[in-house]
């Protein structure tokens, strides 16, 4: 790793505290979209924190920006008001994809997925607060029921967007734990090609680079994401 480089971008991010990233994302169109849904909701608060992880899961190959698919799940489920058990948030959530305007991709492989992850609704209902207090467990169990590895894409960000309606349903902040792996994108990849210069790097590189610049900043990669987001251009 070309040291002097990632001091760069090290010197960019250095500035700002946990504290100050923490009020970044509360500017997320996301953050605001599902704290929103939260003050409007219709059903419960495990519910709620269920169905964010749910739709994070099956966030992927969007035909729309992130921010606007959002948007668009948030005011959906404030206009239903009849989502009294699984089933019914089962349902819901595979309709609303299939009719969706930003996430019309692949819609045979995002139901499969939904309904894997309901396999999991009755072990999740009732330990929310304790998987908010331990989201490295929550990451394990998801990769279990998932199948996947808890550093996956989709697997850390469904720990993201489970954290943000977990501030609003228990009032508090709890940060991400330092092992969860930041969510890696394109974005992400251009960040890193343009502070490294290699022409030939792996996955792996780009996630190492991450994992290091994140001890170096004592930043938990998952709270690194949204400085990388909105504070860095390329």
């Amino acid at each position: 790793m070309n040291m002097d480089i990632n001091n760069k971008l090290y010197k960019k991010l250095s500035k700002y505290s946990l504290s100050e990233i923490i009020e970044i994302e509360k500017m997320d169109r996301q953050f605001i979209a599902i704290s929103d849904l939260y003050k409007n909701k219709n059903i419960n608060d495990d519910d709620y924190l269920f169905l964010l992880m749910a739709n994070a899961l099956i966030c992927y190959q969007l035909s729309g920006k992130g921010e606007d698919y959002w948007e668009e799940f948030a005011k959906t489920v404030e206009a239903i008001k009849d989502l009294d058990d699984d089933t019914e948030l089962k349902n819901f959530l595979i309709n609303f994809v299939s009719q969706s305007k930003n996430n019309k991709r692949l819609f045979n492989a995002k139901q499969k997925r939904i309904e894997k992850f309901f396999g999991f609704y009755n072990a999740f209902v009732g330990k929310s607060k304790m998987y908010y207090d331990n989201m490295e467990l929550l990451a394990k169990d998801l990769a279990s029921i998932m199948k996947q590895d808890k550093n996956a894409k989709t697997i850390v960000f469904a720990i993201k967007m489970f954290s943000y309606g977990a501030r609003n349903v228990f009032g508090y902040v709890n940060y991400f734990p330092t092992s969860l792996a930041i969510p890696l994108d394109s974005r992400l990849e251009k960040i890193y090609l343009t502070y490294i210069n290699k022409s030939f790097y792996t996955k792996k590189d780009i996630q190492t680079f991450y994992v290091d610049l994140s001890k170096k900043l004592q930043i938990p990669q998952l709270h690194l994401d949204a400085l990388l987001w909105t504070r860095i251009d390329i």
